[in-house]
């Protein structure tokens, strides 16, 4: 069965959705403008780049044990962001 992906910003929150389940979310006031993505032998990655309090950077990690996943919420990323 083939999943879903679907992305939502709902009152400033950046919404991922991997089959109607919130895969990760993160505040848009927040998102510093742009994200990396890390491709390990066994796991593939997103950084997020958000704000601190401080006024600079932090990441918020987020891994796929599937490239097929992987890929899916690169595209979406790339197509809505």
């Amino acid at each position: 069965m083939k999943q879903k992906y679907n992305f939502k910003i709902h009152n400033g929150r950046v919404k991922v959705y991997i089959d109607d389940y919130v895969a990760f979310c993160f505040n848009q006031i927040d998102f510093k403008g742009y994200y990396a993505y890390k491709d390990d032998t066994s796991l593939y990655g997103l950084d997020i780049y958000l704000m601190n309090d401080k006024g600079g950077a932090t990441t918020m990690e987020v891994y796929f044990k599937t490239k097929e996943n992987w890929l899916s919420v690169l595209k979406l990323l790339d197509e809505n962001m």
